[in-house]
C-alpha cells in the first residue's frame, strides 16, 4: 500500500488540490461575504497537504538510499555523495570486510549472521564523526567516506574500529562468537586531480591486500 502511495504521490495531491479548489470556488459563489474566511481555510487545508507531500517524499528518499539490515546508508546512496566531494581538503575512504564471515553464517546461521552485521553497524557508527558517510557496500563490505580527512588521520579511525571489533563479543540469545575485519584506505591529498573510479578501485585494491593477512590495514595515498 505504501509504494502505491509514494507511487502516485504526486498525482494524488494534484487531484486533491483540484478538487478542494473547486468546491472552494463553488462555495464562495454562494457565501461572498464569507469569501475571504472560505479561501483561507482552502490556503490552509494546501498547507497540511504540502506539508504531509514533503514528509512522504522524505520518507521515499530515506527508503530508498538505505540499507534495510544495518540502517546505514546503501551503495546507491554512496555513489550519488562521492562525487560531490570538493577535493580543495585530502579526503579518505575506508573499505572493511569482515573477515571469513561466511563461516560466521555457516556455523550459527543467518539469523546471527544478520544481527552480527546489525552490531558492527553501531559499532562504526560510534566510532565515527557525524560528518562521515557509512554505507553497506553490500554483504560484509563496509565503505566509509572521510572528508577533510588526511591518510594519517584516516588510519587511526579505521585502527580504532579494528581494535573495537576484535575485542567486541558479538552476541544473540545464547550465542556468542568474535569476528575481525580486513581495512583497505585510499587517501587524496589536498588539490588531487580526483578520479572516482579510480580511487574506489585504490580503495578496494588496499582492501584486497589486507584481505592476505586478515585483522589488518593497508593504506594508499594518491598525489
Amino acid at each position: 500500500m505504501k509504494d502505491k502511495i509514494y507511487k502516485y504521490a504526486s498525482l494524488i495531491f494534484l487531484s486533491v488540490g483540484l478538487v478542494l479548489f473547486f468546491i472552494t470556488f463553488k462555495i464562495t459563489g454562494h457565501c461572498p461575504h464569507n469569501r475571504g474566511l472560505i479561501w483561507t481555510i482552502f490556503i490552509v487545508i494546501q498547507m497540511v497537504g504540502f506539508i504531509i507531500s514533503g514528509f512522504l517524499i522524505k520518507q521515499l528518499y530515506l527508503q530508498v538510499n538505505t540499507d534495510t539490515l544495518t540502517g546505514l546508508r546503501n551503495r546507491r546512496y554512496f555513489y550519488t555523495k562521492l562525487p560531490k566531494l570538493r577535493i580543495k581538503d585530502p579526503v579518505s575512504l575506508i573499505l572493511m570486510d569482515i573477515d571469513n564471515f561466511k563461516n560466521t553464517n555457516d556455523t550459527y546461521g543467518h539469523i546471527v549472521g544478520d544481527q552480527v552485521l546489525q552490531q558492527f553497524a553501531e559499532i562504526l557508527q560510534n566510532n565515527t564523526r557525524s560528518n562521515d558517510i557509512i554505507s553497506r557496500w553490500g554483504g560484509e563490505e563496509f565503505a566509509i567516506i572521510l572528508p577533510q580527512t588526511c591518510a594519517k588521520e584516516a588510519f587511526k579511525i579505521a585502527d580504532r574500529i579494528r581494535k573495537v571489533v576484535e575485542d567486541y563479543v558479538f552476541t544473540y540469545q545464547d550465542v556468542k562468537c568474535r569476528i575481525t575485519v580486513s581495512v583497505g584506505i585510499a587517501s587524496m591529498k589536498e588539490g588531487a586531480d580526483v578520479n572516482m573510479e579510480q580511487f574506489v578501485r585504490v580503495a578496494d585494491e588496499a582492501l584486497y591486500k589486507a584481505k592476505e593477512k586478515k585483522n589488518s590495514i593497508v593504506t594508499v595515498v594518491d598525489n
